[in-house]
């Protein structure tokens, strides 16, 4: 990478993130093991918008799990790779929705061969990780930091952008619950530079098979309420074996939100097998409690609301640990300023 115009490490603006990008000879952009459409759209602007400027660039994204397939469709170019195909030693590595190092998976080695790394990342749990860090806890949605650096970047927003944008920024605002004026201004933005939401939100939903209402049925029928948990808030849970997680990857992710809707003002956890002994475990609430203080000090992340964690354990160890995390950071917001402790 040039020297030249290029902005020492540490954070950065969107107009550093923008020299990063015009300084690259070749870059590989990665978002968190088993993306969701903040991550993968994000990844897939920013190396989209380097190939429009002549700069080779793939997306990749850790783990030996494929892309959900509902994601498909905001790559049109097949920029997407996986993981033991991505470049060795780029010459920038950009780590989208990524908010510690962990959340690689098995490209976190590429930190170490390539020669510059930008971080882009909107969580309030992000812990530095590399060279560069572009990092905004206020913003609703990575895509929109993505947003602001292809503007600085200059290149013109297209269908290809505008869709891969969109599908981030509908998704982490719950479909524009959050976010507030200037994620609709954004939208309208990118509904004018040629997403279709009806068309858009259609295929990210994706078809459900048909076994997949007796497998939902059997994974909702099994799940359980404890009302004394997170001081009376109660915690709604559910899991989903490992057999039918391999079967449904795609479908059993959407059983979080059928678990919040009755969480009320509690939390709602979903515990999900992803491989014999290894869970995913996300988390759901109204952000009292924190979920990202909790899920960080399982070794994940996110935010207050919406967090998340993997783990290996049985699932009642698993419960167990999330009990008394729940019980810590509950105790802790409750406590007099003086007496709290800063964990995060």
């Amino acid at each position: 990478m040039s020297s030249s115009h290029v902005p020492g490490p540490g954070p950065v603006d969107p107009a550093g993130a923008a020299a990063l990008l015009r300084q690259a000879r070749d870059a590989l952009v990665v978002g968190h093991v088993r993306p969701d459409a903040d991550a993968a759209g994000s990844a897939i602007a920013i190396a989209t918008a380097l190939r429009r400027s002549g700069i080779d660039a793939v997306v990749s994204f850790g783990g030996p799990e494929p892309v959900p397939s509902s994601l498909s469709v905001l790559d049109p170019d097949g920029l997407v790779v996986p993981s033991a195909d991505a470049p060795a030693a780029p010459d920038l590595l950009v780590c989208c929705d990524i908010s510690s190092a962990r959340r690689l998976g098995d490209l976190a080695g590429r930190l170490d061969t390539a020669s510059v790394s930008l971080a882009i990342d909107h969580h309030v749990s992000f812990t530095p990780f590399s060279t560069h860090q572009l990092v905004d806890a206020t913003a609703p949605a990575t895509v929109v930091l993505v947003r602001a650096v292809l503007a600085e970047f200059g290149v013109a927003l297209d269908p290809v952008l505008a869709r891969a944008l969109f599908a981030g920024l509908y998704t982490d605002t719950g479909g524009f619950r959050r976010g507030g004026a200037d994620a609709l201004r954004l939208a309208a933005e990118l509904v004018d530079a040629g997403a279709d939401p009806a068309s858009l939100l259609r295929r990210l939903s994706g078809t459900r098979p048909f076994a997949w209402l007796a497998a939902q049925a059997e994974v909702l029928a099994a799940a359980h309420f404890e009302p004394d948990v997170a001081a009376g808030a109660g915690l709604v849970w559910a899991t989903v074996d490992v057999a039918t997680a391999t079967r449904f990857r795609d479908e059993a992710v959407t059983l979080v939100g059928q678990l919040t809707a009755t969480a009320g003002d509690g939390v709602a956890a979903l515990l999900t097998e992803v491989a014999p002994g290894d869970w995913s475990v996300s988390l759901r609430g109204t952000g009292t409690p924190d979920l990202s203080r909790v899920a960080t000090a399982l070794g994940g992340g996110g935010h207050p609301g919406a967090a998340g964690f993997e783990r290996a354990g049985t699932r009642d160890s698993l419960l167990g640990l999330l009990r008394a995390e729940l019980a810590s950071v509950t105790a802790g917001a409750a406590a007099p300023p003086s007496s709290r402790t800063d964990r995060s």
